[in-house]
C-alpha cells in the first residue's frame, strides 16, 4: 500500500528551493506526499505546478491564540491525509509538529536545521522553546542534525538520546543546478549578501563593513538579495525603512527577493554571509558550488563549509571591523587567486555536501521508522 508522508515546513519557499529535490524524489519513490506549510499564493502555485500537494496550515508566533490555531490546523491536516510518517523542519514545525504527531502516534523524523540563540537567549520565546523541546522530542523516531555542535548540545541537555540522532550535510547542494556560469566582466568589484533579512544573519555588520570599505574603495558594489522576514522576534528583524535608508545612503544595492539566486551569484566576485550561527548554510553551499569565494564568520554552520585562505575567508562573529578587513583582503586578491579559491570550494562541497547524501539518509530513515 502507498504510504503517505506529511512534510511540515515553516514556509513553502523552502519546499520550492532547498528541499525541492528531496520532495520530488520521495514522490518518485512512490510516496504520497503532502506539504503542510504557509506562504504566498504565488509560491504555493509553484509547488502545485510541480505536482506537490500543499495544505496551508498558516504559522504561529508566541501568541497563544496563534499557537492553538496552528496546532489545530496541523492536527486536522494530518488526520485528513492519514499520514504514515511526518517530516519536520525548523523550530516551530519541530516543536508543534512533534507535539501533534506524538499525540497521534505517527512516527516523525525531525531535522534540526539550526538553533540560533536557543541556548544563549533569555527571551520568552527561546525560554519556552527550551522548555518544550525537552518534552516534544521524546516520542520522535529520528532526528537529523546539520552540524555536530548542535547535536552535542541537544544530547547534553537531554532533549534527545544519542541513539536517535544522526548527522547529515545540511540540506546538501545540487551541484549540477548550482554550477559555474559565464558572466560579463564587471569593472566594479561586487560583494553579495543573500538571505532572509535578519540581524542574526549579520546584515547590520555587512552594511557597517560596507561603509568602512567604501571610504577607501568607492567603486566597490555591495548587493543584498533576500526578503524581509516577519516570522521572527521583532528585535531581530530588518525593516523596509532600514533598507530604504541604506539605499538612500548609497551603501547598498538592494535587489529584493529572488526565486533563483544563480544569476546574482554568478555576477558577484565574492559572497558574504556574516551569520552568527547556522545549521549548515545553504547560501555558502550554493555559492561555493558555483565556484565563488566566500567570506563568513568563524562559527558553527559556516566554518564547516569555508576553509580560511583556501575556499574563502573567515571573520569574527558580530565584528564589522574584522569583516571589513577580510573584504579588503579579498579585493586585493588577484583574479587568479579568487578563481583558485572558487575551484577548491566547488570540489569541497561536491565531496562533502552532495544533496544525494541527504536524500539517501531520508529514504533510509523513512523505511526504518515506517516498518
Amino acid at each position: 500500500m502507498q504510504k503517505t508522508i506529511a512534510i511540515l515546513e515553516n514556509n513553502i519557499v523552502s519546499t520550492n528551493t532547498m528541499r525541492n529535490k528531496l520532495t520530488l524524489e520521495l514522490m518518485r519513490q512512490g510516496f504520497n506526499v503532502y506539504v503542510l506549510t504557509t506562504g504566498t499564493e504565488e509560491d504555493m502555485a509553484i509547488a502545485r505546478k510541480n505536482g506537490i500537494h500543499v495544505i496551508d496550515v498558516k504559522s504561529s508566533n508566541i501568541n497563544p491564540f496563534h499557537v492553538l490555531r496552528y496546532i489545530g490546523n496541523i492536527k486536522k491536516a494530518i488526520k485528513k491525509i492519514k499520514a504514515d510518517v511526518c517530516l519536520t523542519f525548523t523550530m516551530r514545525p519541530a516543536i508543534w509538529g512533534n507535539f501533534v504527531t506524538g499525540q497521534l502516534g505517527i512516527p516523525t523524523i525531525t531535522n534540526i536545521t539550526g538553533i540560533g540563540p536557543l541556548f544563549s537567549s533569555q527571551s520568552p520565546a527561546y525560554l519556552l522553546a527550551r522548555f518544550l523541546y525537552k518534552f516534544v522530542l521524546r516520542k520522535t523516531a529520528h532526528l537529523f542534525f546539520q552540524n555536530r555542535d548542535d547535536m552535542n548540545l541537544f544530547v547534553i541537555h537531554r532533549f534527545v538520546s544519542s541513539d536517535k540522532a544522526a548527522l547529515i550535510p545540511g540540506s546538501g547542494v545540487d551541484h549540477e543546478y548550482f554550477k559555474p556560469q559565464p558572466t560579463t566582466q564587471n569593472n566594479k568589484f561586487t560583494f553579495l549578501f543573500i538571505g532572509r533579512l535578519l540581524k542574526d544573519k549579520g546584515v547590520i555588520e555587512y552594511v557597517d563593513a560596507a561603509r568602512i570599505v567604501l571610504k577607501e574603495n568607492p567603486d566597490v558594489t555591495f548587493k543584498i538579495v533576500g526578503p524581509t522576514w516577519n516570522q521572527n522576534l521583532k528585535k531581530n528583524t530588518i525593516t523596509d525603512k532600514d533598507i530604504q535608508g541604506w539605499v538612500a545612503e548609497e551603501i547598498i544595492d538592494y535587489c529584493g527577493a529572488s526565486d533563483d539566486v544563480r544569476t546574482h551569484i554568478a555576477a558577484s566576485d565574492c559572497v558574504v554571509l556574516p551569520s552568527y550561527r547556522e545549521g549548515i548554510s545553504n547560501v555558502l553551499l550554493e555559492a561555493s558550488s558555483m565556484e565563488k569565494p566566500c567570506i563568513t564568520c568563524d562559527t558553527t554552520g559556516c566554518r564547516e563549509i569555508v576553509e580560511h585562505g583556501v575556499t574563502g575567508l573567515l571573520c569574527n562573529v558580530a565584528d564589522a571591523v574584522d569583516l571589513a578587513a577580510k573584504m579588503k583582503q579579498m579585493i586585493l586578491c588577484s583574479v587568479a587567486q579568487r578563481n583558485e579559491m572558487g575551484l577548491y570550494a566547488r570540489k569541497k562541497v561536491i565531496k562533502e555536501f552532495d544533496k544525494q547524501f541527504v536524500i539517501d539518509a531520508y529514504l533510509n530513515a523513512i523505511r526504518r521508522v515506517s516498518v
